[in-house]
């Protein structure tokens, strides 16, 4: 469980250096980047949550689709919102959401690093074996 967390610790860093980098560089997009980043993380806390527990075939069906209703409102907003903007801006606005919500992904991939984790060492047992 503590690797989950840390997961979560790398996606917030993960987040906080995109949405700077956003706010620096394309203003315009900060919206989309952090709520893409809010919205990830958020699920993944409500994935601890649900698995924290003792975990039941309906906990984890309602938490699927919890997680999916969320990211269909979401790209729904997106759409509403940039559809009258123009098409590029639509794109950028896509691009900026699926880079914050793509923050445990991230996160993930960053902790299998063998620079954030460790390798466990493995005992090596020595054979005694004969050619006779």
């Amino acid at each position: 469980m503590k690797d989950v967390h840390v997961i979560s610790i790398i996606a917030l860093i993960y987040s906080i250096i995109l949405a700077l980098v956003t706010l620096i560089f394309f203003n315009d997009y900060l919206i989309w980047a952090i709520l893409g980043s809010a919205v990830a993380l958020f699920n993944h806390s409500l994935m601890i949550q649900v698995t924290k527990n003792k975990l039941t075939s309906y906990k984890l069906v309602t938490h699927l689709i919890q997680r999916y209703v969320f990211y269909i409102v979401i790209i729904a907003i997106v759409y509403f919102d940039t559809n009258k903007l123009g098409t590029q801006v639509m794109i950028n606005s896509y691009i900026f959401l699926l880079l914050g919500i793509a923050s445990i992904k991230f996160g993930a991939i960053l902790y299998s690093t063998p620079l954030i984790k460790k390798p466990k060492e493995v005992e090596v047992e020595e054979n005694d074996t004969n050619n006779t």
